[in-house]
C-alpha cells in the first residue's frame, strides 16, 4: 500500500483550489447502450441500464446522470426540436409492469412520466408528438406528458418509428402501419424498425430483412450475399446504407440492396444492436455492439466513443499508469488522466469471462487476477506487466475466484492473493510467478488481505484472521461476514475491519471496538490519505447508497462524502500519496476523480 500510495505522487487534478463537493468521472469508457441524438448532443442508456450519460462534444467526454433505481431501460428516445427532453422506456422489478421516464435536464434526472400494465419496449419522438410501445398497444402523448393508448393500435407493440406523418410498428411480429387515422397490417417479419425518408426496413430475427421504399405501403424482402436465415441485425442509416448482419458477417449496400460489400464488423465489434448519427454528419456512424459503442465510416475502422459506465473491481497505479480493473477487462491510462478514453486491453486466456478482481503493483511489477470460468471450474489467472499495465503475461491458474492481491511490505517477492469460492487463499515467493495454496477449512471467501512488518490480516465471509507465518497458520480474531481490512502505513497496529454495515477499529493490533449501523447499505472497501483520513465505499442493491464516507478519527465515527455521481455503490478506492484526490472505482461509473484540497 505505501507503493502504491508513493506512485501516486504525481496524480494530481488539473486545477487546486481547494476542496471539491464535485466528483468528475474520468472514464474508462468501457460500456455500450442504446443510442439516441438530438442537434450536437449524444445520449446513451447502457443495456438494461439505470442512469443515462450525455455527451455535448460528439462522444469526447460524458456527464453521468442521476440513478433511477425504480425501473431499468431498454429503450431511449430524445426530442430532435428540444434536446433536453429525453424518454427513458423500460421495465419494474417484480411486477412485470412498464415505466416511461422523462428527463428535461438533458438525461440528468428523471421523472415517472407513464406507468402501463406491461413492459414497455421502445419510445419515440416524431410529429409533434411521442410515443411508447408496450403489450397494450401504442401510447401516445405531447412532449413525453399527457399519454393516452392510440383507438386501434396493435397489441405486442415491440418497437415504434415516426416516419413522415406516419406510424410504423413492429408488433406481433409484424409490420402495422398507421396512415391517415387508419391501421393496416402487413404479413412482413418484424421485431425491429428504421427508415430514411421515405424508405422504411424491417428486420426479425428468424425473418429476414425486408425493404419498402413508399414509407410501408409495400414491401419487398432484401436479399445478398449470405446464406445464413438469422439476422442480427439489419436497418437503413442515416446515409442510405442498407446494413444487414447474420452468422455470415456483415454487410453494406449504397445502392438499396443491388450490390453488397462484406465488411470486418463483426471481427471489430462482434453483434450490432443498433446505429445512429448527428443529422449534420450522416456518414459518421454510431454503432452499439457488444463491445461497446463505437463511432466508424466504414463498418471496418472503428473508434471507441463511450461510455464510462463500466463496472470497476480494483484500481492500481504503476509508475505514470493508472488501471482499473473492470468487469470486461483492464484499462490503462497515463496520469494525469486528461481523457475519458482509456486504453483497452482485450485480450484474455481460453475462458469464459472476463472480470478483473484484483490489482497490484510494487517497484514497476502489475499484477492482475482475472475471474474466469474454464472447464467445469472457476479460475482465476494471474497476469504480470512490466510496462505500465500495456501488455500482459499469464504466469499462473488455480482454482477460485480472487478480489485481493497484495504484496509484502518487507518480504521482496512474497505476494498474497485472496479466494473466494474456495477455503483457501494463495501465496507466491516469486514475485507472482507461481503461488502455494493455503487451505484453511474455516474460510468461506476472502475479500481483502492486507500486510504488515508482522504478518496479514484476512477479511474473510467468515470473520477477520491473522496470521504470522505467511499464512501457514490462521487464528480468528473477529466473527462475522468482513468485506475488508485496511493497515495503517503510518502505524501498523491501528487496524480497521469492514463488516457489512458496521466498522471495528483497533489501536493496538490486538483487541477491536466496534462502529455499530456505519451504513444501511453492504460496505465495502476502504482506503487511507497520507494524513490518516480514512475513506469507505458502501454499495446500494436498490435505491442509492452513501457511496463515500469518511472519518478524521482514525474510524471512530463516520459522515457522508459522496455524493449523487457514486450513489449506486464503490467497489474500490485510492488516495493520491499528496492527500489532494480521491479516486473511486464505482459501480457501473467507471472512475470518479475528486479534489481533496
Amino acid at each position: 500500500m505505501i507503493t502504491l500510495l508513493a506512485a501516486l505522487l504525481a496524480v494530481v487534478p488539473s486545477a487546486h483550489a481547494g476542496p471539491s463537493t464535485r466528483w468528475e468521472n474520468i472514464g474508462p469508457n468501457g460500456a455500450g447502450g442504446y443510442l439516441a441524438f438530438a442537434k450536437n448532443t449524444a445520449y446513451v442508456l447502457p443495456g438494461a441500464g439505470q442512469q443515462v450519460f450525455r455527451s455535448d462534444d460528439r462522444g469526447r467526454s460524458w456527464r453521468q446522470g442521476r440513478l433511477f433505481p425504480e425501473m431499468r431501460g431498454n429503450g431511449l428516445a430524445a426530442d430532435p426540436s428540444r434536446p433536453d427532453t429525453v424518454l427513458v422506456a423500460g421495465y419494474e422489478g417484480g411486477g412485470g409492469a412498464g415505466t416511461v421516464l422523462r428527463s428535461v435536464d438533458g438525461g440528468m434526472s428523471f421523472s415517472v412520466a407513464l406507468r402501463t400494465p406491461s413492459e414497455v419496449q421502445d419510445v419515440a419522438f416524431g410529429g409533434g408528438f411521442s410515443y411508447a410501445a408496450s403489450s397494450e398497444g401504442v401510447y401516445r402523448g405531447v412532449g413525453g406528458l399527457e399519454w393516452s393508448l392510440l383507438p386501434g393500435s396493435p397489441a405486442g407493440a415491440e418497437d415504434v418509428h415516426v416516419v413522415g406523418s406516419d406510424l410504423v410498428v413492429a408488433a406481433g411480429g409484424v409490420v402495422h402501419v398507421l396512415r391517415a387515422g387508419k391501421w393496416s397490417a402487413f404479413e412482413v417479419p418484424a421485431d425491429k424498425i428504421t427508415s430514411r425518408g421515405d424508405v422504411v426496413v424491417a428486420r426479425k430475427f428468424s425473418g429476414g430483412v425486408h425493404l419498402s421504399a413508399d414509407r410501408g405501403a409495400t414491401w419487398r424482402a432484401v436479399t445478398g450475399p449470405w446464406t445464413s436465415s438469422w439476422i442480427l441485425y439489419g436497418a437503413i442509416t442515416a446515409n442510405g446504407w442498407i446494413q444487414v448482419q447474420t452468422l455470415d458477417g456483415h454487410f453494406i449496400s449504397a445502392d438499396m440492396g443491388a450490390t453488397w460489400k462484406r465488411t470486418d464488423a463483426v471481427e471489430k465489434v462482434d453483434v450490432y444492436t443498433e446505429i445512429g448519427s448527428f443529422s449534420d454528419l450522416p456518414d459518421w456512424q454510431w454503432v452499439y455492439a457488444s463491445g461497446g459503442v463505437y463511432a466508424t465510416a466504414d463498418h471496418e475502422h472503428f473508434k471507441r466513443v463511450g461510455v464510462p459506465g463500466a463496472h470497476v473491481l480494483s484500481l492500481a497505479v504503476s509508475g505514470r499508469s493508472i488501471i482499473a480493473g473492470t468487469m470486461q477487462g483492464s484499462f490503462r491510462t497515463d496520469l494525469p488522466v486528461a481523457s475519458q478514453e482509456w486504453d483497452f486491453d482485450g485480450t484474455a486466456p481460453p475462458a469464459i469471462g472476463n472480470r478483473i478482481g484484483a490489482l497490484a503493483a510494487r517497484d514497476g511489477v502489475v499484477l492482475r487476477g482475472r475471474n474466469a470460468y474454464r472447464g467445469s471450474q472457476d479460475a482465476i489467472f494471474v497476469e504480470r506487466s512490466l510496462d505500465g499495465g500495456r501488455t500482459w503475461v499469464t504466469t499462473s491458474d488455480m482454482p477460485g475466484n480472487t478480489r485481493s492481491l497484495v504484496f509484502d511490505p518487507l518480504v521482496p517477492g512474497r505476494v498474497y492473493m485472496g479466494a473466494y469460492l474456495i477455503n483457501a487463499f494463495y501465496v507466491s515467493f516469486d514475485g507472482g510467478l507461481s503461488f502455494v495454496q493455503r487451505v484453511h477449512a474455516p474460510l468461506r471467501g476472502i475479500k481483502t488481505i492486507a500486510a504488515d512488518p508482522g504478518g496479514i490480516w484476512l477479511a474473510d465471509a467468515g470473520g477477520l484472521y491473522r496470521s504470522t507465518d505467511a499464512g501457514v497458520s490462521l487464528k480468528q480474531v473477529l466473527p462475522g461476514r468482513m468485506n475488508s481490512v485496511l493497515v495503517d502505513p503510518r502505524d501498523p497496529r491501528h487496524v480497521v475491519a469492514v463488516g457489512q454495515n458496521s466498522v471495528f477499529v483497533s489501536f493496538d493490533g490486538v483487541s477491536f471496538a466496534e462502529v455499530p449501523a456505519v451504513s444501511s447499505e453492504q460496505l465495502s472497501t476502504i482506503a487511507i490519505a497520507p494524513n490518516g483520513v480514512l475513506y469507505l465505499g458502501s454499495i446500494a442493491f436498490e435505491g442509492s447508497s452513501k457511496g463515500v464516507l469518511r472519518s478524521l478519527n482514525g474510524g471512530r465515527s463516520w459522515t457522508v462524502f459522496g455524493g449523487p455521481d457514486v450513489e449506486r455503490g464503490v467497489e474500490a478506492l485510492l488516495v493520491s500519496s499528496d492527500g489532494r484526490t480521491l479516486y473511486a472505482g464505482t459501480v457501473s461509473g467507471s472512475v470518479h476523480r475528486r479534489s481533496l484540497g
